[in-house]
């Protein structure tokens, strides 16, 4: 992790936030084993009316390996630690802006749903990510680059694995 302001990889742990100790910014909060929300951001303009969707969602994170991280997202984290395939797989998606909203699940579920589908099936159960969250994940992602990612993935697989 980097502070996106000055680049200093310099960053300290100090009263439940992440700072940059090279030029003092606050870089993120940070949550260690509890559960937190975070309450909906008022929109801009006229009166502010909370839509059912909006209501602030319960997430528990956990201190993994030096990174704050969800909780349902360790057995992805694990997965890719265990195994050069799934670090490849990840990596490709995690590179990819298309993906820079997913999850780590969802981002290496996406990635083995495109590279095997049945080494995504074998595992789905694992991540707990459903065939349908993966193509919700795949839906604004064009054919054409969908094919040209799989075609990367393949690639890269082929290089690794021969």
């Amino acid at each position: 992790m980097r502070c996106p302001y000055c680049g200093s990889d310099k960053l300290v742990w100090r009263d439940g936030q992440i700072v940059c100790s090279s030029c003092g910014s606050v870089i993120d909060r940070v949550y260690d084993g509890i559960s937190f929300f975070e309450p909906p951001a008022p929109k801009s303009g006229t009166k502010y009316k909370v839509a059912k969707e909006e209501f602030p969602t319960w997430t528990n994170v956990v201190y993994y390996n030096g990174a704050v991280v969800r909780e349902d997202s360790l057995p992805a984290l694990k997965l890719i630690e265990s195994s050069e395939i799934f670090l490849l797989v990840y990596d490709m998606i995690n590179s990819s802006p298309l993906f820079s909203t997913k999850t780590a699940k969802t981002k290496l579920a996406v990635g083995l749903y495109l590279y095997d589908k049945e080494l995504f099936k074998k595992y789905r159960l694992y991540l707990g990510v459903s065939e349908k969250r993966v193509l919700k994940a795949l839906s604004g992602v064009k054919r054409r680059d969908r094919e040209k990612i799989r075609g990367e993935l393949k690639k890269r697989m082929g290089e690794f694995l021969s």
